[in-house]
């Protein structure tokens, strides 16, 4: 029986094509760069959880605080609806806890009431979200969002850490099978590099510290090379210890409570 543990944008020179039709007596035109697009922050409900939603990524989510209650009825028509956070510091029910800046959009895709007090629900991460101080007047935190994009990246260097990543996982699927005595194959990933960076992440037993240094991660090289470090790493453990680890604070395939 194996054992287990706890574990800044580009400046573009334009050029003078079409000079006859501006050298008129006058100075040339100077071209400038386009200045970038306004970002207008997106007001939205946070969730804090203490764990960590994945753009892509479902969750099952059991809610049944009163707040919450009404933040899912005031936002069910909405889409995104809220946005999760994982808990920095305070107790997530009944508090006011404070939260980490980035989180995920969530998309509902379905809702089953099982009381008048309870209903359970099943989300997908959409989008990351840099976001604001929470203000909590309406009982749950409502705070301004902008969307945090993935920077520049050598993408073939990318997509081959990713194939080398998605390789080693597989092979710590089939060593967790054989350690439990269950028969199971490795669910398929996305060949996308930033995707997958994702997937393997939301699918190691890894702390919620390592999972959110992830989901902050704006170079998807940098990210893709970190999670094979990770998926090594669990592999190594699995091979040369017996042991397989057990997320710390993710409750897995469970409901997540609010």
């Amino acid at each position: 029986m194996g054992r287990f543990y706890r574990s800044v944008p580009n400046r573009t020179n334009c050029g003078e094509a079409g000079q006859a039709s501006y050298n008129t007596g006058v100075d040339r035109l100077r071209a400038f760069p386009a200045s970038p697009p306004e970002v207008i922050p997106m007001p939205l409900p946070i969730f804090p959880l203490n764990t960590v939603l994945f753009p892509g990524i479902p969750m099952p989510l059991r809610i049944f605080e009163e707040r919450y209650l009404r933040m899912l009825a005031d936002r069910t028509p909405n889409d995104p609806a809220f946005a999760i956070a994982l808990i920095e510091s305070g107790q997530k029910v009944g508090g006011s806890p404070a939260f980490h800046e980035v989180g995920t959009t969530a998309r509902l895709l379905s809702i089953n009431a099982l009381a008048a007090n309870r209903v359970d629900i099943v989300v997908v991460g959409d989008r990351r979200v840099r976001i604001s101080p929470g203000n909590w007047q309406r009982g749950y935190a409502v705070a301004d969002t902008e969307d945090l994009a993935d920077g520049p990246h050598d993408a073939a260097e990318a997509t081959e850490i990713a194939g080398k990543a998605r390789e080693a996982y597989a092979t710590y699927v089939r060593g967790v099978a054989r350690l439990v005595d269950l028969r199971f194959k490795a669910p398929a990933l996305s060949r996308d590099a930033a995707a997958a960076s994702f997937e393997l992440t939301s699918r190691l037993p890894l702390h919620t510290w390592e999972q959110q240094s992830i989901l902050e991660n704006v170079d998807p090289l940098a990210r893709i090379t970190c999670v094979k470090r990770l998926v090594d790493r669990e592999l190594a453990l699995l091979v040369r210890g017996g042991v397989a680890g057990v997320p710390l604070f993710y409750p897995g395939d469970r409901f997540t409570l609010n």
